[in-house]
């Protein structure tokens, strides 16, 4: 799956659904009808008995029969405003009682346009009513609602959501990737791990805008805080259309894809060959026979020529192991340490992680390694091998932010968090 189908799919999977914790029911629950039974006296004959009844009918839950009663009362003409708001809100109860919760908002609109609701109850109202607007699909007068919501109520990390959710459906996506960035700014500063939806939901903003650099930041973050092995891989497609590589380079990317599982038989091939060319004939060795015990080589239409491509990796392997030692005790006596780094490259191709750590520190502090980025990529991966993953995290963070391996070098260090 490419990246473009991964994060469709993705926004597809995600349910935008209102988030708010607070329902329909609990919500019109704020004003239940027993609230005007102490003001009951203030409403005339004709308007307070019926409203009475209606009440009653209301506590046995028989909604339709109340909202009968209160559709009579409705119809009186000469209500005092006090009566009006009792009637509207009553009215509203039983509606949203009986889901007709389109119904209910109209009233509730219409008493907040007629400043029939208690002030102590506006905020709750104005919330339903951004929530009853989403759910309606009515995306500007849900923005409206919750915006209002926002502004004098103060922060609200559901309401947030949901506005970032709304913008989203509306076509702006601009803003509803600016509110998902605050949501997970937000937890970030609380020290908490951003909601994966809102990551999603940012990702998603950002491949309608075309914002190649803010997807793969988020696809980054998505890895840190929920990774899965999809992820990986799109995050690699990525990579390889980023930047022209070496072919050291191209190793050094393969090397982690190895290690997190994810290379396809033609990549263990091509790390097999690019090693061999490079004289790190254990690279080759290994990537080899990984791609054997994963079952993904040795396959019958290509088994022969993966085999005598392993034959000779193992060929050259023996001779190279034969030799390394003695180049390593030449390399200590140059007078810069590139030498010393390739002998640090071709003991990590071997698996001697101790080794390979030791002999490149050492170039590093001899200075002039020409591939000083690759060179501190690889003290992290036999640092982290050899279970140090302070010291391995401290290797990846020392590649330069402005090199072709800058983002290689941090998914080396999501990964390293990752181990435990």
């Amino acid at each position: 799956m490419d990246l473009k189908k991964l994060i469709l799919a993705t926004v597809r999977s995600v349910a935008f659904v209102v988030v708010a914790s607070t329902s329909v029911a609990t919500v019109t629950a704020v004003i239940a009808p027993v609230a005007f039974a102490a003001e009951k006296a203030k409403f005339s004959q004709k308007v307070g008995k019926p409203l009475q009844e209606a009440q009653a009918l209301m506590q046995q839950k028989n909604w339709k029969a109340a909202l009968d009663k209160i559709n009579e009362v409705a119809a009186i003409t000469g209500k005092s405003p006090q009566e009006e708001a009792a009637v509207n809100e009553y009215k509203a109860y039983c509606l949203a009682q009986l889901k007709d919760t389109a119904g209910a908002a109209k009233i509730w609109e219409t008493m907040l346009a007629a400043n029939q609701i208690p002030a102590d109850q506006i905020q709750a109202k104005i919330l339903i009513l951004s929530q009853i607007s989403f759910q309606q699909k009515d995306y500007p007068k849900s923005i409206q609602y919750a915006e209002r919501y926002l502004k004098e109520s103060g922060p609200n990390t559901e309401v947030m959501q949901q506005l970032a959710q709304a913008y989203y459906l509306k076509g702006d996506y601009k803003t509803a990737g600016d509110y998902a960035q605050k949501l997970i700014t937000q937890a970030e500063q609380a020290k908490k791990t951003p909601e994966k939806d809102w990551l999603v939901l940012l990702m998603s903003s950002q491949f309608k805008l075309d914002n190649k650099v803010g997807i793969t930041s988020t696809l980054e973050t998505l890895l840190a805080t929920y990774p899965t092995q999809e992820y990986w891989k799109n995050i690699f497609k990525y990579i390889s259309n980023e930047a022209s590589y070496s072919e050291r380079e191209t190793i050094e990317i393969l090397r982690l894809k190895k290690t997190l599982g994810i290379l396809e038989a033609n990549e263990y091939v091509e790390m097999a060959e690019l090693s061999i060319a490079m004289t790190d004939p254990g690279d080759a060795k290994a990537a080899l026979e990984a791609g054997m015990s994963a079952g993904i080589l040795g396959q019958a239409k290509d088994k022969e020529r993966e085999t005598r491509l392993l034959n000779l990796a193992k060929s050259q392997a023996k001779e190279d192991l034969a030799t390394i030692d003695g180049s390593a005790k030449e390399a200590q006596s140059k007078p810069t340490g590139e030498m010393l780094a390739k002998i640090g490259a071709a003991y990590l191709g071997h698996g001697q992680y101790d080794k390979a750590a030791a002999a490149i520190q050492g170039a590093i502090a001899k200075g002039g390694v020409t591939a000083i980025d690759e060179a501190n990529i690889r003290l992290g991966v036999a640092n982290l091998n050899l279970g140090k993953k302070p010291e391995a995290i401290k290797a990846f963070q020392s590649v330069s932010s402005k090199s072709k391996l800058a983002r290689l070098s941090r998914l080396w260090i999501i990964y390293a968090q990752s181990k435990k």
